[in-house]
């Protein structure tokens, strides 16, 4: 049976950087990581997790814990899970997702079986227990969102207020004074879900800053739900020439009511996103958008967890990204 020894020979590499390698404690580069793997493929080593994990009292998997209650996932929550498996295995951890909404009760099995080192918390509500309870029992987490107290915590969110001040400030240019806001589902609005109720406030600040009329709706998570909302909202604000989208799941739904409304974009009405690049321009017109970092949020956030786990974290990092807005078809001087 080869030891590590035999990987290091192969490989071309000290035995050290083969164990940081398995481990994660510490970065390798890719290209001696994949030399390393190869060297492993190869000579059909199999490390020892088990013992491994015995003595060093580590699991090597940290847990995804992400509410959702759509049975499918959007492109958007697709990134954010990709960019976090990768970090994870970069580092040599594995990642255990978990959906389910009650999570309290399964928290606290995780923590006190030993099973996982480490979490990372998304869908963070303003007032968020999960975070209570974490933080009593000193157990190692990050996130992907923030709450309203954040003390002593590591997070990465969208500066959702400087999105949709972006937005309105890019539409007031181009004329529009009547614009509506489709956010997500009303549920998350109830649970205090943090970048929807922050959207929904900035909204509301850019409007009166700006002196215009504005509306908002709460809607599902799918595109006839956008459709039958941009229907209704066309019939009962027939002024509106703007949309500000942060629902993803609606756009498709919220162009084909325009359509069917005899409305073009963007010579009749204008629309912004807070999407991916890839959403915004898999879509006829191109979407004009402030660009969700789907990817670099996954990837912050897992390294925040990881850094901390592996004691490399000197103090809590907090990052607000602000991406800029990329001007696309979908947005023209108002006509209306």
């Amino acid at each position: 049976m080869p030891k590590m020894e035999d990987i290091a020979k192969r490989a071309g590499v000290a035995l050290s950087t083969v164990s940081h390698t398995l481990s994660g404690k510490r970065p390798v580069s890719e290209k001696v990581r994949q030399r390393v793997y190869q060297a492993i493929k190869d000579l059909e080593y199999q490390p020892n997790t088990l013992a491994r994990a015995l003595a060093t009292k580590r699991t090597q998997i940290i847990a995804l814990l992400y509410p959702t209650s759509t049975q499918q996932l959007s492109s958007a929550q697709t990134d954010f899970l990709t960019s976090i498996a990768k970090a994870a295995t970069q580092w040599g951890y594995a990642l255990l997702l978990w959906t389910s909404l009650n999570e309290d009760t399964e928290i606290l099995k995780m923590t006190q079986q030993g099973f996982i080192d480490g979490i990372i918390l998304m869908e963070i509500a303003l007032d968020d227990p999960r975070i209570t309870l974490l933080k009593e029992r000193k157990y190692p987490f990050a996130m992907i969102g923030h709450s309203k107290e954040n003390e002593g915590i590591s997070f990465v969110d969208l500066d959702f207020p400087y999105a949709v001040h972006t937005s309105i400030d890019y539409l007031v240019k181009l004329g529009h004074q009547h614009i509506a806001l489709i956010n997500h589902p009303s549920a998350l609005f109830e649970k205090g879900i943090g970048y929807v109720v922050r959207t929904r406030e900035a909204f509301y600040k850019e409007i009166h800053h700006y002196g215009l009329e504005g509306v908002d709706c709460f809607c599902d998570a799918n595109a006839q739900s956008g459709y039958e909302m941009t229907k209704m909202l066309l019939a009962k604000y027939p002024s509106i020439t703007a949309f500000l989208v942060l629902n993803e799941w609606t756009n498709g739904g919220v162009l084909r009511a325009l359509a069917e409304s005899g409305l073009k974009v963007p010579d009749d009405v204008s629309l912004v996103a807070i999407t991916s690049s890839h959403l915004a321009e898999m879509t006829a017109p191109t979407l004009t958008a402030v660009e969700f970092p789907f990817t670099e949020m996954g990837r912050l956030g897992a390294e925040m967890l990881i850094r901390r786990l592996e004691g490399q974290e000197e103090k809590p990092m907090q990052i607000l990204l602000q991406p800029a807005l990329t001007v696309r078809s979908s947005t023209g001087p108002c006509k209306r």
